[in-house]
């Protein structure tokens, strides 16, 4: 051959090979450009997680697992056993946490450090896994799409993965490091391993008879992909234990396929092989994490090894039985009569021998995947419905759905149930296409007319919803049992299912439904292709005409314009003022745009959120507070490292000096991590009924009892947390997370019977045409009508008044009309005239409203209907130095007041308290007050915000009283952390001064006195009490350091002395405002 010739035949096979290798290869840029677009999505935001040297984290449970990764760092490859720096005075052993997910990534900070990484490091750790283990979810997401629908629609199923705004999204951003965003990755990991296993089996066909022969190389494929299927469904739980629903999901695919091969006349061993292989190999691994003993579901216990275990049990007899039926030439429909009548019987034996296990097994189907989730967990809110955003969006069903995912989901059903249907509507069968066809209607009333459900639901005494979906489990799984489908596709779809239902009961589970979405879609392109005859290869294909190539361009658009062009609209905004801009908007039922958020968008603006400012307050509480095993004095400054390896046990045997820190559970894991602190209630919910029963207790003996039930002699909880947030009722325009008042009502079982109505009362102001309401809409200012259960629950007393009494003052909420909605009676004001009004005197107000049922004293801001008492037990020690509350909250008028200085979370100690015993005028009420001064603030003429403390008394017919005093006024540097006590940042600017007598006017002696308190009174039990003598002045007290200019003193029935409840002068207020005098007793001397 001429060299000529050679030079030719290189550069003509050059761009054939290119071509080539592009045909075969095309799929891994693409790929590769999805994961990076992914990645890049969620680390937009990545930087706002860095503030003053400092690495932060979004979320609570994130800071858990800094904690469970900083330990195995320390004790590598070790998780930590149990924690006693968490559920004081009791420790706990954390399930979900410490697994295999903390000690991936403390082995990645571990090689990042060099083997000895710091803090900085491991945080880092945490702040950017999620958005690589979101990333990753693309691989397997692919793979499953490629085995479904080929490479081209394995590529459309990453491309609509990439581009969902939704929760996966939100659980894989920067920061969110949580084990939700890795459960995904492995979960579909799991599935596709026994998708590839399934396979294999279908087509080499295995029966048991081989494993007697020893049959290794007609065994080899089969059993060891059943193998690494069952490995990674144990990785999968070993990442999550309560993923062992996974397990269930499996077992109810091989009940499906297995009856279904049998009914037509395929032979179940093949499916049973893979069963019983993988599963086996999944429950002998399961028993090498075992942790706990018993059942139970969220760590790692008997149950998931034991459930696997079933699974393979079962799939082996499954098979059996069919071998016993050929043999004896039973009918099909025997068969199936027989496996349902069995699992009958073993669900009643299970209700039987095991009632606890089984009510336990029930309540958590139910809690995961029955839409009935509990109220408790209906509190967190990864954790609530799905559908529960209906209300937050103003949106029904359907446009929900469209904000999670566009059109996805419904094309995935679509994809689903063509999967589902096909087997029948091509068989030729009569009889099985007028079943499916029942079936379908059946399925189509129960999801249009919610009404059918709840009506044979409230025969046999179950919900609506949970009928409605007994009844689509019942008519899928009879679908499914009588065709003939592939396994991998068959499995696609019940794990579809099911995750379906888990993420309509909690909204978190979207982060796993995003898979089956995204391969469903993937299938439908796949059908679309075969439907216009170009599902061949691009070689093959000839004559391609503009219909075939235009049905499927309209399908793919229909899919992706939704999810894909809110992300073109916002990569080609380059008016960066008018911020965010999105095509597609769905309308409310209040006529407002609500759009369609892009991917991109979703990813922006991200950050730590509400643990900032928690974090600030945890840092004064470490430099302010003795350490652990040194409360009081004693001497265990070293018996509870942090770090340190505890053996588990039930209830932890705290070292003397111990102390635990109360406050909602929500904010447990960042006292522990930010603070090192130890919280009584936490994010695994425990605590949260006591914490609760605290809370709202109305009074403070009640909150006392609830504490000695909980404490030991050696080991109390000394301090008190609350911020701005659990005294906030649920207003309608604060954001999900900004109100958590309502939580501990639902926790409560104290001794009263408490609901939200007894707190509050939902509130409008409208707009009255012919004594109708024509329009109403929430009270922007006042939107509740507070009753005076909340102002005297604990923890409104203690952020609202920092334990002070608070007197109820004339001021009246005078509303239109009481009327009836979905929530309660509300209070109906007329925009059009006022609605508050101000009287002369308490005996003015009370008559007014005993003769209006449609007005209330008090009730707004910080208001109470009547007077609340003072604590005595609990003092204000230190606050935040921020505050995050809406700017809307703070104006006068507002929730929270500038006039109570609402730091965003505010420290208080429970002390014993000063003895005071004096005398004054008998049978009189004794008033003592001291000005305290926040000295964490200081203005730039260096003076600090201050408020007023006060309690009243009554004396005797000898003129004698008693009090107890939680501040102290001197003596702040004789006691501190180093001998076991606090530093206290809010300090008495004088003396406390006592009064008896008319303080309001001069017709009467006032008698007075000064005393000071100090440090060591207060914190010290038995410790020489105060004495006070009150003498007359003779006139007004010429050191009376009330702020209010003159107080009235309450008589008996709460009336104020002053008032001789005659001519009642009221001054009106217009719509929203407030009376000038609300929370005027603290004083603002300087930000």
């Amino acid at each position: 051959m001429s060299e000529t010739t050679d030079a030719s035949g290189l550069s003509s096979g050059l761009p054939s090979r290119a071509l080539g290798a592009l045909k075969d290869w095309y799929h891994v840029p693409v790929l590769g450009a999805v994961l990076a677009f992914m990645f890049w999505v969620r680390v937009q935001s990545w930087d706002n997680f860095l503030q003053n040297g400092e690495v932060y984290l979004s979320g609570n449970d994130a800071y858990y697992h800094l904690r469970q990764v900083t330990y195995t760092v320390h004790h590598f490859p070790e998780t930590m056993p149990f924690d006693p720096w968490t559920n004081f005075p009791h420790g706990t052993l954390a399930g979900q946490f410490g697994t295999l997910f903390d000690q991936i990534l403390a082995a990645v900070a571990l090689v990042v450090g060099m083997g000895s990484p710091s803090d900085h490091t491991i945080a880092m750790t945490l702040l950017l896994a999620p958005p690589v283990f979101g990333a990753l979810l693309v691989v397997p997401t692919y793979v499953m799409g490629r085995r479904i629908a080929g490479r081209l629609g394995g590529l459309f199923g990453a491309v609509i993965l990439g581009l969902l705004p939704g929760y996966f999204l939100q659980r894989t951003l920067a920061g969110a490091a949580d084990h939700n965003g890795a459960e995904p990755l492995f979960m579909t990991l799991a599935v596709v391993g026994l998708m590839v296993a399934l396979s294999v089996a279908e087509r080499e066909k295995p029966v048991f008879e081989q494993f007697r022969a020893w049959d290794a190389t007609g065994l080899r494929d089969v059993v060891g992909w059943s193998v690494l299927a069952g490995v990674a469904t144990a990785v999968y739980m070993w990442v999550w234990p309560p993923g062992v629903l996974l397990v269930g999901i499996f077992g109810a695919f091989f009940l499906v396929k297995l009856v279904g091969d049998y009914v037509t006349g395929t032979s179940p061993d093949h499916v049973a092989v893979v069963g019983a292989v993988s599963m086996t190999t999944t429950a002998l691994l399961m028993f090498a994490p075992l942790g706990e003993s018993g059942f139970g579901v969220s760590g790692f216990s008997f149950l998931q090894p034991v459930f696997a275990l079933g699974v393979a049990v079962g799939c082996v007899v499954l098979a059996w039985l069919a071998r016993v039926f050929d043999e004896r030439s039973l009918s099909p429909a025997a068969y199936v009569a027989t496996v349902a009548g069995t699992l009958v019987v073993v669900v009643g034996a299970l209700a039987l021998v095991a009632p606890g296990f089984w009510s336990s097994l029930q309540s958590n189907l139910l809690n995961y995947i029955g839409l009935s989730s509990t109220a408790d967990t209906r509190t967190i809110g990864e954790a609530q419905p799905f559908l529960f955003r209906t209300g937050r969006y103003g949106l029904g069903m359907f446009g929900v759905v469209f904000l999670e995912y566009g059109t996805a989901f419904f094309s995935a059903l679509v994809g689903a149930g063509a999967i589902l249907l096909k087997p029948h509507l091509t068989s030729g069968s009569v009889r099985r296409i007028v079943g499916v066809a029942g079936a379908t209607a059946v399925l189509a009333i129960v999801a249009v007319s919610p009404a059918v459900p709840a009506a044979i639901g409230g025969v046999v005494g179950l919900g609506g919803q949970l009928t409605a979906l007994l009844i689509a489990a019942v008519v899928l799984a009879a679908i499914a049992a009588t065709g003939q489908y592939d396994a991998d596709k068959l499995l696609l779809v019940v794990w579809g299912a099911f995750v379906t239902s888990a993420a309509f009961t909690q909204v978190r589970f979207n982060y796993y439904l995003v898979v089956p979405v995204a391969v469903l879609n993937a299938y439908v392109l796949r059908a679309v292709l075969a439907a216009v005859d170009l599902d061949r290869p691009v070689a093959a294909i000839e004559g391609v005409s503009w219909y075939q190539v235009g049905t499927v361009v309209i399908v793919a658009l229909i899919v992706l314009v939704p999810v894909a062009a809110p992300a073109v609209a916002e990569a080609t905004n380059n008016d960066s003022a008018s911020g965010p801009v999105s095509p597609i908007k769905l309308t409310n039922n209040q006529n407002q745009p609500v759009p369609l958020q892009s991917a991109i968008t979703a990813g922006q603006g991200q950050g730590p959120g509400g643990v900032v400012a928690w974090d600030d307050a945890m840092d004064w509480y470490q430099s302010h507070t003795p350490k652990q095993g040194t409360y009081g004095g004693a001497d265990n400054a070293d018996a509870l490292d942090y770090n340190g390896t505890y053996s588990q046990t039930e209830d932890f045997d705290y070292p003397a000096g111990s102390f635990g820190v109360l406050s909602w559970w929500d904010y447990g894991h960042w006292m522990t991590v930010q603070g090192h602190a130890i919280p009584h209630a936490n994010p695994f919910q425990q605590g949260a009924t006591s914490a609760a029963n605290f809370l709202l207790a109305d009074d403070e003996q009640q909150s006392e009892s609830v504490l000695a039930d909980i404490e030991e002699d050696d080991a109390k909880n000394r301090y008190v947390a609350v911020d701005w947030k659990m005294v906030m009722p649920p207003l309608p325009y604060l954001s999900s997370g900004q109100s958590k008042f309502s939580a501990p009502v639902v926790f409560y079982d104290g001794p009263r019977d408490l609901s939200q109505g007894d707190f509050y009362q939902q509130a409008y102001n409208a707009d009255w045409e012919d004594n109708r309401i024509s329009n109403a809409r929430f009270f922007r200012q006042s939107p509740l009508l507070k009753k005076q259960a909340y102002y005297e629950s604990m923890m409104v007393r203690l952020y609202r008044y920092h334990g002070s009494a608070k007197q109820a003052e004339p001021v009246v909420a005078d509303w239109r009309r009481s009327v009836n909605t979905g929530q309660g009676t509300a209070a109906a004001f007329d925009a059009a005239t006022n609605n508050t009004k101000q009287f002369d005197s308490m005996a003015d107000a009370k008559a007014y409203v005993r003769n209006d049922s449609t007005a209330q004293i008090g009730g707004t801001g910080s208001l109470p209907e009547a007077d609340v008492a003072a604590l005595e037990h609990y003092r204000l020690v230190g606050v935040s130095a921020n505050h995050t509350a809406p700017a809307n909250l703070w104006y006068l008028g507002g929730e929270l007041s500038t006039e109570y200085y609402p730091t965003s979370v505010k420290l208080f100690e429970r002390v014993d308290g000063a003895a005071v015993t004096g005398t004054g005028p008998a049978n009189t009420t004794v008033k003592a007050s001291v000005e305290l001064n926040l000295t964490q603030m200081e203005s730039n003429e260096g003076t600090h915000p201050s408020f007023t403390y006060t309690q009243y008394a009554d004396t005797d017919a000898d003129g004698e009283f008693t009090m107890t005093l939680p501040y102290s006024t001197t003596g702040y540097d004789e006691l501190g952390p180093a001998n076991g006590h606090t530093n206290v940042s809010v300090r008495a600017a004088g003396p406390y001064t006592f009064t008896a007598g008319d303080q309001a006017g001069n017709a009467s002696a006032v008698a007075a006195d000064t005393a000071s308190v100090s440090e060591s009174q207060v914190v010290s039990d038995g410790a020489t009490p105060v004495t006070v003598s009150l003498d007359p002045t003779g006139g007004a007290a010429g050191n009376e350091t009330a702020t209010n200019g003159s107080v009235a003193t309450p008589t008996a029935d709460g009336e104020s002395a002053d008032s001789d409840g005659t001519d009642a002068d009221t001054t009106n207020s217009t719509a929203g405002a407030l009376p000038a005098r609300v929370g005027a007793e603290l004083t603002h001397r300087g930000h």
